[in-house]
């Protein structure tokens, strides 16, 4: 047994070079390479358009519900408008009634904090009239500029910059 290990360790190995034990490249090889690199760049890219269609997706995806819940925010909203005067009443009504009208309006403000933190924020609707996210519903003769908006009739909303609604608005015309 030790004379077999001799004899492979004897076995003259200058003919054998580094390069001559390799294999001959092929012809197609180059190819090869430039393919694999293409495949390696296309799926980077693919897994960037990935993360990309995900943050999109993830923040827009309440949109349809958040469109949906905005009418009974406008009708909460209205209703807080028209709160009782309560200068005429007893005491003990005046301050359940503030106390409740105090409530609703807590209210409100938790639902805006959370639009806030959500990214759904308000069309302004003061000045001109932009026709990119104010809807015209009709126009009064008024002393301000023509085509300014003088009344808002129902709030527009944007979420993360995505204009969900338009704020429907009257316009000042010429008198």
């Amino acid at each position: 047994m030790d004379d077999q290990k001799t004899e492979q360790q004897s076995i003259d190995h200058s003919e054998a070079t580094p390069d001559s034990r390799l294999p001959t490249p092929c012809p197609q090889c180059p190819d090869y390479l430039a393919g694999w690199k293409r495949a390696q760049a296309d799926y980077a890219n693919l897994k960037k358009d990935v993360e990309r269609e995900k943050s999109e997706f993830s923040k827009y995806a309440n949109e349809r519900l958040l469109s949906s819940l905005l009418p009974a925010f406008d009708q909460y909203d209205t209703a807080i408008s028209f709160a009782p005067d309560v200068t005429g009443l007893e005491p003990d009504q005046r301050k359940r009634i503030e106390n409740w009208i105090v409530g609703l309006k807590a209210i409100r403000s938790i639902w805006e904090n959370t639009f806030q933190e959500i990214g759904l924020e308000k069309v302004a609707a003061t000045g001109t009239f932009d026709p990119l996210v104010h809807e015209a519903a009709g126009e009064e003769a008024s002393g301000a500029p023509e085509h300014s908006i003088i009344r808002v009739l129902q709030n527009g909303w944007r979420l993360n910059g995505k204009l969900l609604r338009p704020a429907r608005v009257i316009l000042a015309r010429r008198t």
